[in-house]
C-alpha cells in the first residue's frame, strides 16, 4: 500500500501523541503513585507504535515499543519508577521528536545510545518469559472436541463439519475457504506444533484510515507468525472495500492471550474475536452452525447500514490544510473589497430594491467572514502545552525549583498569529528562568518559598489577546540595566542619565543587550528579548514590561486576534491615504499650532497633563507638502511599548475594516514602517503603517 500520501497526517498525529506523552510523563514525575499517567502513556505510546509500524517507520516503532514495555512493567509493579527511568523516558521522547522531524532521513538521528539505556532498564528487571509450545496434530484437535460429538477436518476447499458435510461457520460467522497450498501450510503448522487462529477484527466506527489499520494488523501478525488468508482479500483491504470488520487466518507459535493482547493494543481496534482452531489439547472455544446465506446477507446489510449512520454521526470534524484556509480568507477579503466598492457605486443611486439587496449582501458577507475567521481560530493551549517540559528541563539544568502555572489555555487565536508567537514566548520564559527566578538558596535567604513561581496566562480583551509572563523572582534593577547598556556600548552615559527607571527597564529590548558576562546555553548572547519584541510588533501587537526589585517581573504581550482582517483608522497626509491599525490608536484630537513647544529640537504639546512628542507624518514618510490650515492641526495619538506619540495628519477619513496583503516584493519587504497594504473600495492601494518600526 502506498503510504506517502499519509506522511503529513502521520507527522501531525505523531506530534500530538508525543505531546501527550510529554504531559503524562511530567505529571508522573510530580505524582509517581498516580497510575493514570502510566495508563495514558501506555495508550499514547501504543498508538504511536502502531502508526509507525503501519507507515514502515520501524525505528520509531521500536523505540515506542521499548517505552511501552517499560510502562507496562511499571504498571504491573515488575520494576520501580525511579528518577533515572523518568530521565531516560524524556530522552527517548526527545529522540522520537527528532525522528518525526527527520521522517525522510531517519539515519540522521543516532538512536544507539537511547536504545542501550532502554535495554538496560528492561534487562535489569529480569523479566524474561519463555513460551513452550507443545506438539500436536489435527488428530489431537479432533480428540479434544469429541466430547461435543463434532469432528473438524481440514479438507480441500473449506473447513467443514465432517458429520453433516455441509458448509459451516466457526464462531465468527465466516465461511473460510482454502487453496491446496494453504491447506498444506495448515497441515505443516499443526505438525510443527504451531497455533492456528481465526481472528475477526472490528475497527472503531470513527476510524478514517481503515486501509492503514488493516495493514498494521497484517504486519503485526506477520511479525509473530504468518498470515494465511484474509476475508476480504488483501487487495480489497488496501482499497478499503470493506466495512468496519474483516477476518484473518494466521499461524503463530504465540499463545492465544498474547495474540489477543497484541491485536487489541493496535490503535482504533474496537474489538478482536479470536478462535483457536488448533487448541493443543485444551478444551477449544469452538462451535459450528449451519449457514443460512439469505438470513446472513440481510443481517450484514443491516449492520453495514447502522455502522454507516453511526460513522456519519461521529465524524464531526476534519483536518484542513492551513493553506486552504489562507486561500479562503483571501477570497473573503476580495469579497469585502468588492462589497465596499458596490456600496460606493450605489451611494449616488436612489433605489429601495438596491439598498435592500446591498443590505443583504453586507449581512451575508459579514457572516461568511465571521465563519472563516472562526475556522482559523485554535486554542492557545497548542502553544502553551510545549512549555511545561521546556521549563522543567531548564529548571533542572539551572538547579532551581520552579512551579509553572498556566492559565487561559482555552483562549483562541488565529492560527497564523499562534504559529508566530511560539519563539517569542520561548525567549520570555527562558529569560524568566535564567534572570528572574533566584536559586533555592537565594530565595530562602530572601525569606521566599524555595520554589519559584512562573505564571503564563492568556486572557481576552475586546479584539485583542493579552499574554502575561510573570515571575516572583528578584525583579530588574534599573541601575544594573543602565550600567550594562553603557558597558556594551548600546547607549552613552549622557543619554542613560536622562532615562527614568521605567525607560531604563525597556533597554532590555535593545539588540545585543545582556546583563550576563558569561555566555551559557540559556542566555548571555544579547539576543532573545529584542527578537521577541520585533516579532510581536510585526504581528501588529505590542510588548511591555513592569518590574519591582525583589518582588518579580511581568512581561505583557498584546496581540490581535487575527492579522488577516483588521480594524483601521484611515487618514490622509500629503495627498496619500494610509491605514493605522486601531490597536495602536489611543485617540485623535485637534490642537492649535501656537500650543506646540520645542524641547531639544523635538516638537511637543501638553495634552491632558502629558507631554506628548509630535511627529509630522508627511516629513516622516519623506513626502513634505504644505498644510493648508497651519493654525488648526489634527493629531492621532498612538502607543508604542507604553509610550504615546502624536502623528500630525492632514485629514481623518474614519474607521474601516481592511484586508492585509503582505509586501512579498524583496525590495518592499525590507522597508521598515509598513505592515502591508490593502485595496480600497475604489481599487486604489493603501499602505498600512507599522507603528512598531515606523517610530
Amino acid at each position: 500500500m502506498e503510504m506517502s500520501e499519509y506522511k503529513e497526517l502521520f507527522k501531525v498525529e505523531s506530534e500530538e501523541h508525543l505531546q501527550q506523552l510529554n504531559e503524562s510523563l511530567l505529571g508522573l514525575e510530580q505524582n509517581p503513585d498516580d497510575m493514570e499517567y502510566i495508563n495514558n502513556m501506555f495508550r499514547s505510546a501504543h498508538t504511536l507504535k502502531g502508526m509507525s509500524a503501519t507507515m514502515g517507520f520501524n525505528t520509531i516503532a521500536e523505540l515506542t515499543h521499548e517505552m511501552e514495555n517499560i510502562m507496562d512493567m511499571i504498571r504491573k509493579s515488575q520494576i520501580t519508577l525511579t528518577e533515572k527511568i523518568i530521565e531516560i523516558q524524556f530522552e527517548c521522547l526527545d529522540t522520537l521528536e527528532l525522528l518525526v522531524e527527520n521522517i525522510d532521513n531517519p539515519e540522521a538521528v543516532d538512536v544507539s545510545a537511547i536504545k542501550t539505556k532502554l535495554h538496560d532498564i528492561l534487562n535489569s528487571a529480569s523479566c524474561v518469559q519463555e513460551n513452550t509450545v507443545p506438539s500436536t496434530s489435527v488428530s489431537k484437535l479432533n480428540e479434544c472436541i469429541n466430547e461435543k460429538n463434532i469432528n473438524v477436518e481440514i479438507t480441500p476447499g473449506r473447513i467443514t463439519n465432517a458429520t453433516t458435510a455441509v458448509p459451516c461457520k466457526i464462531a465468527i460467522n465466516t465461511e473460510t475457504e482454502f487453496t491446496q497450498k494453504e491447506l498444506e501450510e495448515l497441515q505443516n503448522a499443526t505438525e510443527n506444533g504451531q497455533n492456528i487462529y481465526i481472528l475477526k477484527i472490528f475497527l472503531d466506527e470513527s476510524c478514517v484510515l481503515k486501509a492503514a489499520r488493516s495493514s498494521m494488523v497484517l504486519m503485526n501478525l506477520n511479525k509473530i507468525g504468518k498470515v494465511l488468508k484474509t476475508k476480504p482479500g488483501e487487495k480489497e483491504l488496501e482499497e478499503e472495500k470493506f466495512d468496519f470488520s474483516f477476518t484473518v487466518v494466521a499461524v503463530t507459535s504465540e499463545c492465544m492471550e498474547s495474540v489477543q493482547q497484541k491485536m487489541e493494543k493496535i490503535s482504533e481496534i474496537k474489538k478482536v474475536e479470536l478462535i483457536p482452531i488448533h487448541p493443543h489439547g485444551e478444551k477449544p472455544d469452538i462451535f459450528m452452525e449451519d449457514v443460512d446465506e439469505e438470513k446472513n446477507l440481510q443481517s450484514t446489510n443491516k449492520n453495514i447500514h447502522q455502522k454507516k449512520n453511526e460513522y456519519v454521526k461521529t465524524g464531526q470534524s476534519i483536518r484542513v490544510n492551513i493553506e486552504r484556509l489562507d486561500n479562503l480568507m483571501n477570497l473573503v477579503g476580495e469579497l469585502i473589497i468588492n462589497k465596499i466598492r458596490l456600496n460606493q457605486l450605489a451611494s449616488g443611486i436612489k433605489s429601495k430594491d438596491l439598498e435592500e439587496a446591498l443590505s443583504t449582501l453586507d449581512r451575508l458577507t459579514n457572516e461568511i467572514q465571521t465563519e472563516v475567521m472562526e475556522s482559523r481560530m485554535v486554542p492557545i493551549d497548542q502553544i502553551f502545552s510545549r512549555f511545561p517540559r521546556m521549563v522543567r528541563d531548564l529548571a533542572k539544568s539551572e538547579g532551581k525549583q520552579i512551579n509553572l502555572v498556566i492559565e487561559g489555555k482555552e483562549i483562541e487565536l488565529d492560527r497564523t498569529v499562534l504559529d508566530e508567537i511560539g519563539d517569542p514566548l520561548v525567549h520570555l520564559l527562558r529569560n524568566a528562568v535564567d534572570h528572574g527566578l533566584e536559586s533555592t538558596e537565594e530565595r530562602i535567604k530572601a525569606g521566599k518559598s524555595p520554589e519559584g513561581l512562573l505564571r503564563l496566562a492568556a486572557s481576552r480583551q475586546r479584539n485583542t489577546v493579552l499574554i502575561e509572563v510573570q515571575d516572583d523572582g528578584q525583579g530588574m534593577d534599573p541601575a544594573k540595566i543602565k550600567d550594562a547598556a553603557v558597558r556594551k556600548g548600546l547607549i552613552s552615559k549622557e543619554e542613560v542619565a536622562k532615562l527614568s527607571d521605567d525607560e531604563a527597564i525597556n533597554l532590555i529590548f535593545m539588540p545585543g543587550f545582556s546583563t550576563k558576562n558569561v555566555i551559557t546555553d540559556v542566555s548571555g548572547r544579547g539576543v532573545g528579548m529584542d527578537v521577541a519584541k520585533t516579532k510581536i510588533e510585526s504581528l501588529g501587537g505590542s510588548i511591555s514590561v513592569k518590574s519591582v526589585l525583589g518582588k518579580g517581573s511581568i512581561v505583557t504581550l498584546q496581540l490581535p486576534l487575527t492579522i488577516a482582517i483588521i480594524q483601521s483608522l484611515m487618514i490622509k497626509t500629503a495627498g496619500e491615504t494610509y491605514a493605522i491599525p486601531l490597536n495602536n490608536v489611543v485617540r485623535d484630537v485637534g490642537i492649535k499650532s501656537k500650543d506646540i513647544k520645542t524641547i531639544e529640537g523635538q516638537e511637543v504639546i501638553l495634552l491632558r497633563g502629558e507631554v506628548l512628542p509630535l511627529i509630522r507624518l508627511n516629513k516622516l514618510l519623506d513626502c513634505p507638502v504644505e498644510v493648508k490650515d497651519k493654525e488648526n492641526l489634527i493629531v492621532v495619538v498612538v502607543e508604542k511599548m507604553g509610550n504615546h506619540f502624536g502623528f500630525v495628519v492632514d485629514e481623518l477619513l474614519g474607521q474601516q475594516e481592511v484586508i492585509i496583503k503582505s509586501l512579498d516584493n524583496k525590495v518592499l519587504r525590507s522597508v521598515k514602517g509598513f505592515a502591508g497594504a490593502t485595496i480600497l473600495g475604489d481599487g486604489t492601494v493603501c499602505l498600512i503603517l507599522d507603528i512598531g518600526t515606523l517610530i
